[in-house]
């Protein structure tokens, strides 16, 4: 398992910002088809297999973009933009956390607190480097 630094982590933002910014225009597609795909009216449509290829195919497109960051020990909670970065804040296991649109790593919050628990980072010295620091 790969724990980040505040540094590390911010290190990859300029790349996680391009990816998701590349790959904005295929997720907000593959919700509109998910929306159009899940009425009765769509399920009706005489293109709804086609549909529902194009649905698939947008998806493994999206997870091909991402799996570069899974390989790195990033954690994607969503494609709109979310991304966990493993830490230690002293000995605790925590999660460094970013979304699109945030200059910079700047928030954390405990393993099982979710994107509402986030707090502020103080201080990138409260969380211990790694070998690769």
């Amino acid at each position: 398992m790969r724990y980040f630094s505040v540094d590390e982590a911010n290190r990859l933002v300029p790349l996680l910002s391009r990816t998701f910014e590349h790959i904005r225009p295929w997720v907000e597609r593959v919700q509109q088809l998910v929306e159009t795909l899940g009425t009765p009216e769509g399920k009706a449509l005489a293109n709804h297999e086609a549909l529902r290829e194009e649905r698939d195919a947008l998806l493994e497109k999206v997870r091909v973009e991402l799996r570069q960051f899974h390989e790195m020990g990033l954690e994607i909670k969503g494609a709109q933009g979310l991304v966990d970065f493993r830490a230690h804040r002293g000995e605790e296991p925590v999660y460094l956390c970013w979304r699109i649109g945030e200059p910079a790593v700047s928030h954390w919050h405990g393993m099982y607190d979710g994107f509402s628990g986030r707090r502020p980072i103080d201080s990138p010295d409260e969380f211990a480097p790694t070998y690769l620091s």
